[in-house]
């Protein structure tokens, strides 16, 4: 038989595990912003990545099905850009294949000596911070330079990705722009993506990421992949390196068939193998995804007619698409369709009443874990446009010696919300506000704070069960 004593040690054991989960749950539902989490919107967007879809797609870009192109059936047999005619029909199969998602398309030409060139652009404007850019791109020409040239793997299986990203994200809201880039000339030393980046960097565009893919579809082994950042101290290699621990993250996240590599070098491929080279040049922040380049699992089919379909590993494929086009959506922050709303104010100093210019506002909206960032101007006074919901904003002065965070900030769907904020010293304690004791939820909840209460929730549980 079981004695009292024991009963009561059990009794208090029980109720100290209940203690532990409220302290758990109070830390987690006060997690403050910090890597990516699980967004069902992506989830489910990715989930509409399937290998058939892939599959045919594939089919269409490589030659292995008749595509219509101007309304004419034609059969991709190469997408050489030495071969004239097929690069056109190439090009203008894949500007067809962007305008009937909707999105708005254009050529971006370029010149190699006598050749004309033309990348393929498709742009899907952010409804919160449209001059915030993130690409995604792959280069849609291939060798070998004769009449039949499939280049299933190199590189129709990076450029069907990016198509397949631009149709499953054109009927969605995205909080920044997003540009679906396909190049030409890659193969003849990143002649296109060359053209393009110096045309960004000329017009001061801010691009924020590239996400280039470039060979993912060869796999006889583990399902490993890799993906190659910039290595040192400055920004782009802080940059670059940021893409490839979200890109890591997401693929542990939705829980993808995949095993990756994050190579951090300041060598090839990452430098001059592929088009991300042509931004990291210009100091935009960009990575390569790829197969199992370092790993030693390379097509012995690179650059020969044999690079076809059937030495793919198709599910494998799919799963490095997936991964690319969540991790895309997580830094284009989807949406859900709930509006947008504007949240505007000025900063103060605290105590004296005087504006506070160049002051940096930042929105941590914790239902998708997604922070938005502006500036003071030189009056003091912010604005942003928000997705509708809760947001916590912490706005901290230009040398972080005065900082604020003010929760429960609500933005509504199509209404403007006015909210000024006063700066106190970071050693200044913050006054609040004298209320009568009132015994309600909102009070218990509240007192369900580690730093506060623990040790005595233990000794009220011992007295209890103790006696």
């Amino acid at each position: 038989m079981v004695s009292k004593l024991r009963l009561r040690y059990a009794l208090f054991a029980l109720l100290l595990a209940g203690v532990g989960l409220l302290v758990f749950s109070a830390v987690a539902a006060a997690a403050p912003p910090g890597r990516v989490v699980y967004n069902p919107i992506v989830a489910d967007v990715i989930s509409e990545v399937t290998t058939p879809t892939l599959v045919y797609e594939l089919e269409g870009l490589t030659g292995e099905r008749p595509v219509s192109v101007a309304g004419i059936s034609y059969t991709i047999a190469t997408r050489n850009v030495l071969q004239a005619e097929a690069i056109s029909i190439a090009t203008r199969y894949a500007y067809e294949w962007f305008a009937a998602t909707g999105l708005d398309v254009s050529y971006q030409t370029y010149s190699w000596g006598d050749y004309e060139g033309r990348n393929v652009v498709a742009e899907k404007t952010g409804l919160i911070d449209p001059d915030a850019i993130y690409l995604i791109t792959a280069h849609l020409d291939d060798m070998p330079t004769g009449p039949r040239a499939p280049g299933a793997d190199d590189n129709a299986s990076g450029s069907v990705a990016v198509m397949l990203a631009a149709r499953l994200l054109a009927e969605r809201h995205l909080a920044y722009t997003v540009r679906f880039v396909l190049f030409t000339g890659e193969e003849y030393g990143l002649l296109g993506s060359d053209a393009y980046a110096a045309d960004c960097a000329a017009r001061g565009e801010d691009i924020q990421g590239v996400l280039n893919l470039d060979m993912m579809g060869y796999n006889t082994g583990e399902p490993e992949y890799e993906i190659f950042a910039l290595s040192g101290d400055s920004a782009v290699g802080e940059g670059s390196r940021r893409l490839a621990g979200l890109f890591v993250d997401v693929v542990l996240l939705y829980d993808l068939d995949l095993v990756s590599h994050k190579i951090v070098i300041e060598d090839y491929p990452l430098v001059g193998g592929s088009d991300q080279w042509s931004f990291l040049m210009r100091d935009y922040p960009a990575i390569l995804v790829s197969e199992g380049f370092e790993s030693g699992d390379f097509n012995p089919h690179y650059h020969t007619a044999d690079d076809t379909l059937s030495a793919m590993d198709l599910d494998y494929c799919a799963d490095i698409v997936r991964a690319s086009l969540a991790t895309l959506a997580h830094l284009a922050h989807i949406l859900p369709d709930g509006g947008v709303g504007q949240l505007s104010g000025t900063v103060y100093y605290s105590p004296a009443a005087r504006p506070v210019s160049h002051s940096t506002v930042i929105a941590f909206w914790p239902a998708y874990h997604y922070t938005f960032t502006t500036m003071t101007d030189t009056d003091g006074a912010y604005a942003m446009s928000l997705p509708t919901g809760e947001y916590a904003l912490t706005v901290k002065s230009a040398s972080s010696t005065y900082s604020t965070t003010v929760t429960g900030v609500v933005v509504p769907s199509g209404g403007a919300v006015v909210r000024d904020v006063v700066l106190r010293s970071a050693s200044e304690p913050v006054p609040g506000p004298e209320k009568p004791f009132v015994l309600s939820v909102d009070f218990v909840f509240d007192l369900i704070r580690p730093a506060r209460v623990f040790v005595l929730l233990i000794y009220g549980l011992q007295r209890l069960v103790f006696g």
